[in-house]
């Protein structure tokens, strides 16, 4: 097991593995530091049996499922990556885990998965505060390349050089440098609520998937559910009501099933993007709603100036302090993240026209500078602009 080990100390990400039955047969010395942390939050939201079933799930049956690497999400709402162990004969001997991290903000996973969905004590609050740095940020893309260097180890720590699949690879389907890039730009829009960007985003993934080689319906219908689960928790992130959100998720999960031609599946899953996208600051029963889709508007039209939270309150003709209170409980986020993030989505545009120069982008985008934004960029989508750029041409 010394690979694990090494991989677990080279990434800062505990490794795991586990057998079919559910007993774990390594674990790296980097899980230790990030143990006392899971105990309080598990026992915080009962849910100790649960994440440790996902978890066997997830690297056992979901790795096998599809013969490859896997990411998924666990019910405390921490995120690993997982792959499978197969023996000479073919067979499913265990699942190596690795993890745990966030791919979302540490205030925003408290906030919105914690802390918006249990009430806890004092105490257990304080302490998920205090321990929630030993859980690491990663972003989407490197969440991937962790992935396939963990597979690509738990292939070189056997026998087997190529796992077969149970269904067809989904990265035969569906190449994942598209499904990230496209993905990723689908759910920006979907969490600050654009529905005509998220529509011409979706026609782009969906077109691509419909006309790539070997589609059945079944690949087609997990397509769609790893979509319809994404888009929730971006509608969530961007400001959704939870309640709302978890009981169309539920529902939509429920119909994909009776989904049975691409046609109707292409017309379903616009109607939930368009669902999805209207519940983001969507204040009905606020009596701030006016206020904040005012803001956010100001926001939009002018993420190119030097605007800061003064602007935006003064638009509103409010406290700033207050108006930052009360921008953070409606929208889960604070106004300077989405500002960043409503820039970082610009620069993405320009970055793929490469008639832009990378270093007028910044300006163009109203960050402040040339490495304030590189910084920004990288910490957002785990690599340099110009990495972005390299992977993602259109013109």
């Amino acid at each position: 097991m010394d690979i694990y080990e090494h991989l677990s100390v080279a990434v800062g990400l505990g490794v795991i593995v586990m057998d079919i039955s559910g007993q774990s047969r390594f674990e790296s010395s980097i899980c230790k530091q990030t143990e006392p942390f899971l105990q309080i939050l598990r026992d915080a939201l009962n849910c100790t049996e649960t994440d440790r079933t996902a978890l066997l799930y997830a690297c056992c049956y979901q790795t096998r499922r599809f013969g490859e690497r896997y990411i998924f999400l666990t019910p405390s709402g921490l995120t690993y990556c997982t792959s499978p162990v197969i023996n000479e004969s073919g067979d499913l001997e265990a699942g190596v885990a690795m993890g745990p991290f966030l791919m979302t903000d540490h205030d925003d996973y408290l906030d919105l998965d914690v802390f918006g969905r249990y009430k806890l004590g004092e105490i257990t609050s304080d302490a998920l505060k205090s321990g929630i740095n030993t859980i690491p940020y990663i972003s989407p893309g490197k969440a991937h390349s962790i992935s396939e260097l963990l597979y690509a180890c738990t292939i070189a720590g056997s026998n087997v050089k190529t796992v077969q699949p149970l269904v067809p690879m989904q990265t035969d389907i569906f190449p994942m440098t598209y499904s990230i890039m496209k993905e990723s730009e689908l759910l920006a829009a979907i969490s600050v609520g654009d529905t005509n960007e998220a529509s011409a985003l979706l026609n782009d993934i969906l077109g691509h998937i419909l006309f790539s080689p070997g589609l059945n319906m079944e690949t087609l219908r997990l397509r769609v559910f790893e979509l319809t689960v994404l888009l929730s928790r971006a509608a969530l992130k961007g400001g959704a009501n939870i309640d709302a959100i978890f009981g169309l998720n539920n529902s939509y999960l429920r119909e994909i099933d009776a989904l049975k031609t691409p046609e109707d599946t292409v017309s379903w899953l616009h109607s939930v993007t368009r669902r999805f996208a209207q519940h983001v600051f969507d204040y009905a029963d606020s009596k701030h709603a006016d206020t904040i889709n005012k803001a956010v508007l100001f926001i939009k039209n002018n993420y190119d100036k030097k605007i800061n939270l003064q602007d935006v309150a003064d638009c509103v003709y409010m406290n700033m302090t207050y108006f930052a209170k009360v921008f953070k409980e409606e929208t889960g986020q604070t106004p300077g993240n989405y500002i960043t993030s409503v820039r970082i989505d610009a620069s993405k545009k320009l970055l793929q026209n490469t008639s832009v120069e990378i270093i007028n982008i910044p300006e163009m985008t109203g960050f402040e500078s040339q490495s304030y934004f590189t910084r920004v960029f990288k910490k957002s989508e785990g690599c340099t602009p110009a990495a972005f750029r390299r992977m993602n041409r259109s013109v």
